[in-house]
């Protein structure tokens, strides 16, 4: 999950857990140390541009960061250092024990929200490097950044003594701007927003917004809104895991419908909406992908062309034995290689359809759609050597 949503999802849980605030400075404290918690895990993209082969994505970012068995460990070390500074600048804090508990609930907030994508946590390392992916969600959700958006700064309006109307007025500002976001995305990706939907949504979001126009408080307390916050989260994300469940359901159901012998089954998320996925289904010698919509009946699903693993000229044996082939095969879920000549011997092109992808601009110049992230490519010359090795970007 991005960043943004991260934070926000911190922020919000905050407002829903803190009690009433005694000491106001305390509990500022309190807010920061859980969205601190919540963002920290992400620190591990500062890795990415010392690993030598540019692996840090895969080797290192939702690692041990992203770890429960490392949450207590970090935790710890958080509540010491902020503890030390609050003393030291003459803060206000709550004791060290509650500070390891801010920020090893926002650890394990922003940990959840990784494993609802299908990049994959390695939540149990460094014990083991297995891959946690529940495929609920894409990466980058606007629906979900929205809702948190959304109850944060409603609870921001909600516990405003002055100036009630003004945060009203710029919060529908913002509003009526993310709309016309998630519109203009939805359109690039070539699969149109529900016009009805998003403004049956915008209306009833608006309705208390436009209560405070006038100056009146809002019914609710901020805390209650944020806990609102918290169940409608709990709500989309289970809309999405349903929606998952359906999505699976199919790719099980076209696979036995072709008679194919399954050695896995997936359905990934596509932006922009619920309805979309793919599916695939692996067997022994090739990839079976479907384009799933939920909004059309089962059958209805177009089936694209199937995909060889290995397909091209015969590969040579010496690309599973090298160091950053092995390190990409323990990091994908539906590999596709392939080999081919080049003038300077031989090719292999190692490609997870995970991370396949309408391409937002489009085609190339030259009338080929741009590769899929994260392909290797390796070359060898005719005795078997590697010439070069590297992401393919373009």
């Amino acid at each position: 999950m991005d960043p943004v949503t991260h934070a926000l999802s911190g922020a919000v849980m905050a407002g829903a857990i803190l009690p009433n605030p005694t000491n106001e400075q305390a509990d500022r404290t309190a807010r920061w140390s859980l969205i601190l918690g919540a963002v920290f895990p992400d620190i591990d993209v500062l890795a990415n541009p010392f690993d030598p082969d540019h692996f840090g994505t895969i080797r290192i970012h939702r690692g041990v960061t992203h770890s429960l068995v490392c949450m207590p460990v970090w935790a710890f070390l958080f509540a010491l250092l902020a503890a030390w500074f609050c003393r030291r600048r003459g803060i206000a804090a709550p004791r060290r024990s509650i500070l390891g508990l801010l920020f090893g609930g926002g650890i394990a907030l922003h940990i959840l929200f990784d494993c609802i994508t299908s990049f994959g946590t390695m939540v149990w390392s460094p014990i083991s490097w297995t891959r946690i992916e529940w495929d609920w969600t894409f990466i980058i959700d606007l629906a979900l950044t929205g809702i948190l958006l959304f109850f944060l700064l409603i609870s921001w309006v909600a516990g405003a003594e002055k100036q009630r109307a003004k945060r009203a007025a710029w919060m529908l500002g913002l509003m009526g701007a993310l709309l016309g976001t998630y519109v203009l995305g939805s359109n690039a990706l070539q699969q149109p927003a529900p016009v009805r939907v998003l403004a049956g949504v915008l209306v009833l979001a608006a309705l208390p917004l436009v209560v405070t126009l006038s100056g009146a408080r809002l019914p609710l307390s901020a805390r209650t809104w944020c806990c609102i916050g918290l169940l409608a989260t709990a709500g989309y994300l289970s809309i999405d895991a349903w929606a998952h469940a359906r999505a699976m359901a199919r790719v099980r159901e076209y696979a036995a419908a072709a008679h194919l012998q399954v050695t896995d089954a997936v359905a990934i998320p596509l932006p922009p909406n619920l309805t979309r996925w793919q599916g695939f289904a692996r067997t022994p010698e090739d990839v079976h992908p479907w384009n799933i919509s939920l909004a059309r009946p089962p059958g209805s699903d177009r089936a694209a062309s199937i995909i060889p693993e290995v397909s091209g000229t015969p590969c040579r044996s010496v690309s599973w034995r090298i160091p950053q082939v092995r390190a990409w095969l323990h990091f994908v879920r539906i590999p596709v290689v392939v080999c081919g000549s080049a003038p300077e011997g031989g090719t292999a092109e190692f490609t997870d359809l995970r991370f396949e992808r309408p391409a937002l601009g489009g085609p190339s110049r030259e009338g080929q759609q741009r590769p899929i992230p994260f392909t290797w490519r390796v070359t060898f010359s005719p005795s078997g050597r590697v010439l070069s090795e590297g992401w393919v970007l373009e």
